[in-house]
């Protein structure tokens, strides 16, 4: 059936890309594309990296990756950074296992993979321009530099940076934050995760000059590193910061219960935790990469080191 369709769509392709004038675009792989100098009709197969900072850019695919829910399919965290889902867009699904017979239907004009999709990038190379962003080849927030590159959405994108270095300098003048140590972490099946860093939140973490446990700054950008219960005490800091999946119904006894899966004393072990510095926030706005994940990151960190008394590990 994928073979009849894709025979179709070769006869039509000439349709769909008439009129289009194109330039070229290097890939996080290093690929040369063509793309549309001001494409209409995108599609993104990745909800959380790459529809919602298109959203945030002002920008609302044709079509998105997703998940599937109790309600129906949502695009992850979309509607929390931006107020946009499938159910008031006009955003078409195109599964959370994606086929290529599903981007097809959509008629796209510019196709956006994040970091994978390796057995179907050739048949989505067939239906339109496709594009590989790598979160490992830049840095976290780099996509939106290319994101707005492909979009022409440069001034959106300079606003959002220069309210992100407001909220930052805010930050670091009620805070020293050279002093503090942050850890963010999540467990799951017995045991501990540690991220190089944690979405939106860890990235806030590093931009306002908190330190992280030395484990987190030996491993790569993008990638993470699970631990027993015996390394736990590489993961302590002044402040620890855990979370759940709130867009599943959890509340923060899950987080709760996955540490106590690790190490039942958990709390016992950690000088955070003993001291009621281990907080723990819904995880969908702050795993997000966004700019309002940013946001509500600095506000968080803020609220926790300087509206209360808050104490250093050295002190105790």
């Amino acid at each position: 059936m994928l073979k009849i369709v894709f025979a179709l769509f070769l006869v039509l392709l000439p349709t769909v890309a008439m009129g289009q004038e194109t330039r070229t675009f290097v890939d996080d792989r290093g690929r040369e594309v063509d793309i549309p100098v001001d494409p209409q009709r995108i599609v993104s197969l990745d909800d959380l990296r790459v529809t919602v900072p298109l959203l945030e850019l002002g920008v609302v695919p044709v079509a998105s990756h997703g998940r599937e829910g109790d309600a129906g399919p949502y695009i992850r965290a979309a509607k929390l950074a931006t107020g946009i889902d499938f159910d008031n867009s006009g955003i078409e699904f195109v599964g959370s296992d994606i086929s290529a017979e599903a981007v097809l239907n959509v008629e796209p004009d510019l196709i956006v993979v994040y970091g994978g999709r390796d057995e179907l990038l050739n048949q989505l190379e067939m239906i339109a321009p496709t594009i590989v962003l790598d979160p490992t080849a830049d840095d976290y927030m780099g996509i939106y530099e290319k994101l707005a590159e492909i979009t022409n959405t440069q001034d959106t994108l300079a606003r959002l940076k220069a309210r992100y270095e407001t909220q930052l300098t805010q930050l670091r003048a009620l805070v020293d934050t050279s002093e503090i140590t942050v850890s963010v972490i999540t467990a799951s099946e017995g045991t501990m995760t540690v991220p190089h860093t944690f979405g939106s939140l860890g990235i806030a973490v590093r931009d306002a000059g908190f330190r992280v446990p030395a484990l987190m700054d030996t491993l790569d950008v993008g990638t993470e590193i699970r631990l027993s219960a015996e390394r736990i005490d590489e993961v302590d800091a002044d402040l620890i910061i855990d979370s759940y999946r709130s867009d599943r119904g959890e509340g923060p006894e899950a987080a709760d219960e996955r540490m106590r899966e690790v190490f039942p004393q958990y709390c016992d072990a950690l000088w955070a935790c003993r001291n009621g510095q281990y907080v723990r926030v819904p995880r969908e706005e702050f795993y997000a990469i966004s700019y309002y994940g940013l946001t509500a990151s600095i506000y968080t960190l803020t609220a926790l080191i300087s509206a209360q008394e808050f104490t250093l590990r050295e002190a105790e």
